[in-house]
Parts: structure tokens; C-alpha cells; sequence
């Protein structure tokens, strides 16, 4: 699937409204919802860990706190991949790293970004490194709950030495994660190190997994049964049709899918911070309802088929 400005069949924009797309879709200085984000990650973790290190928390408390403050996690790392968190490449990086940290310090942010941006180029086909989030039912979980480490794999079996170089900044952070554990149960903070971290953070990655690699890549056989959207149906020339927008219940789907409930925007402009997606929809609500939309409908798994030009539906 191709953004709308790589795209065979691109969505023309008026001039009216070029100078406030661009203005939407392209990073700030400093993303400040996205700094704001990570210090709340930052500070919720850490303050976590020391209240639970020192008894005042039980640690099992602990670890569902860690899932609530590394959840976002998704959205500053995500956008830091697409640099959207600054135009300062150095600070938006970052600010990816120091979000990675708190929940994958095992894999570099590089690794992230070569196989993201893959999924970005290849978007339902079969080099799409996001298949392996979608499967079978009995092991579906297991898939959320390791897809980062599938990212490393993925790299390293993609033969293009962009991908493999990817792993020189991952091993060496695998390497120092693997011995900073191993210290630390050493020393007899094993099962601190499960509760508060190894658990939170399978947990969260499983969760990022169902919200933002499967959902919105979801759609309905011909018998109305679930599956991944198929190759057929996601070509370049139909620009629209890779992906879902998610309607309604807003701003509450904001929240729960950090704004990639309209995913669809994210794929057509990458680089718009997340935060921007629903106003960038708004904005261009006429000429994206004259082209095909897949649109889940509330907390609906099987989107909507709408062919272009159907009539517009409530979003708000």
C-alpha cells in the first residue's frame, strides 16, 4: 500500500486546503502531546517500580500499572519511527529510544523503523513483515505478544543488507539487556524483574499487536467471516481499500487506539503526528468518500465496504 504521495493514483488536493494539510501532516519542532506522553510514561513507570521496590506497592499492583503507563508507549515510539515526535531528527530519536527502553530495551529503534517501514511498502502482501500478527486463533496471542521480536527476525531473513544492518544497533542492546537481567537475578531481584517488567511488557506488546497491527487490517470473506485483508484487495492503484477507518465513539476510540482508530490517514500521511489523524479526516473527508473505504463501524471487527462516492456517514 502506498502513501497518497507515492501512490499511481494519488488523492488530488485543492489548493485551498494544501497549505493546512501539509501544516497537519508534517512534525512540529516538537511534538508536545508526544513529549507530554513520554513523560508520563517515563514518570509512571519509574515512580512504579520504586514504590514497589520499597513495599508500598504490591507487586502484582505494580504490574498492572506498568501495563497502563506502557501502553502509549506505542504512540511515541511509533511516531518516532515515522519521525513525527520532532524535526529535529535527534530529539524525535530520542525520544524513541527512551520509549523503547521502558518496555523493549532488547531491539533497537532502527530495527523497528526498517520493518515498519516495510509494512508501510508492502502492506497486505506477502512481505509484509505485520503477517506474522495475524494466524490462527490457537496461537493468535502468542503472535501479539512477540511481534517485536518477529521484527528482528524478519530483518535478518529479508537479505537486504538495510534490514541486516539493522541488527548492529539490536544485538549489542539484546547482549546488555540479557546481562542486566541476569545481574539483577543474581542479586535477587528475579522475580521483581518478572512482576514489574517481563509481564507488563508482554502484556502491553500483546495488546499493541491486537489494537494497531490486527485490527485495522481486518475485513470480512464472502460468507462474512473474519480475515486479513488479501493482497486482491489492497493493490497501490486502490489507495484507500489497505486499511480501516474506525467510526464513532469518539473521543474515546482516541484514547483506547492512540488515534489510529482513522489508521487509515496514518497510511495515506506517515508522517502526520498520530495526534492529528481525526483532524486530517475531517479535512478531507469529501475527497476520501469518493474513493473506496473499508469502515468499522464502532466496536465492529468486519468493516463496511463503502464504494467511492457513497454517501458520507456520521463520524462525530
Amino acid at each position: 500500500m502506498s502513501s497518497n504521495a507515492s501512490s499511481k493514483n494519488p488523492i488530488s488536493v485543492s489548493a485551498e486546503k494544501k497549505t493546512e494539510l501539509y501544516r497537519l501532516t508534517n512534525p512540529p519542532v516538537i511534538a508536545w502531546p508526544t513529549l507530554a506522553i513520554l513523560v508520563f510514561i517515563v514518570v509512571g513507570i519509574v515512580g512504579t517500580d520504586t514504590l514497589a521496590l520499597q513495599g508500598h506497592v504490591p507487586l502484582w499492583a505494580a504490574a498492572m500499572f506498568n501495563v497502563l503507563f506502557m501502553y502509549p508507549i506505542f504512540h511515541v515510539a511509533h511516531d518516532a519511527t515515522h519521525r513525527s515526535a520532532s524535526s529535529n531528527v535527534q530529539i524525535n530519536d530520542w525520544m524513541g529510544r527512551i520509549a523503547l527502553l521502558m518496555i523493549a530495551p532488547q531491539v533497537s529503534l532502527s530495527t523497528f523503523r526498517y520493518s515498519h517501514m516495510i509494512h508501510h511498502r508492502f502492506t497486505n502482501e506477502a512481505k509484509d513483515p505485520d503477517h506474522y500478527a495475524h494466524g490462527p486463533w490457537w496461537n493468535i496471542v502468542f503472535r501479539w505478544m512477540t511481534f517485536d521480536l518477529s521484527y528482528a527476525v524478519y530483518n535478518w531473513r529479508s537479505g537486504d543488507p538495510r534490514g541486516v544492518k539493522t541488527l548492529k544497533d539490536t544485538l549489542p542492546l539484546a547482549a546488555m539487556t540479557v546481562a542486566g537481567v541476569a545481574a539483577l537475578v543474581y542479586f535477587g531481584y528475579g522475580w521483581e524483574v518478572v512482576m514489574l517488567w517481563l509481564i507488563p511488557a508482554r502484556i502491553t506488546t500483546a495488546l499493541i499487536g491486537f489494537v494497531f497491527l490486527w485490527l485495522p487490517h481486518l475485513d470480512g470473506d464472502e460468507n462474512g467471516q473474519l480475515q486479513h485483508i488479501t493482497t486482491a484487495a489492497s493493490t497501490q492503484n486502490n489507495l484507500t481499500a489497505g486499511t480501516t477507518v474506525r467510526m464513532g465513539h469518539e473521543p474515546l476510540m482516541d484514547t483506547l487506539m492512540q488515534w489510529h482508530n482513522y489508521h487509515l490517514i496514518h497510511h495515506l500521511w506517515p508522517t502526520t503526528p498520530s495526534y492529528n489523524h481525526r483532524k486530517v479526516w475531517q479535512l478531507m473527508e469529501p475527497e476520501l468518500r469518493a474513493r473506496d473505504l473499508r469502515i468499522q463501524h464502532g466496536f465492529a471487527l468486519i468493516p463496511t465496504f463503502h464504494p467511492g462516492g457513497s454517501t458520507a456517514i456520521r463520524s462525530h
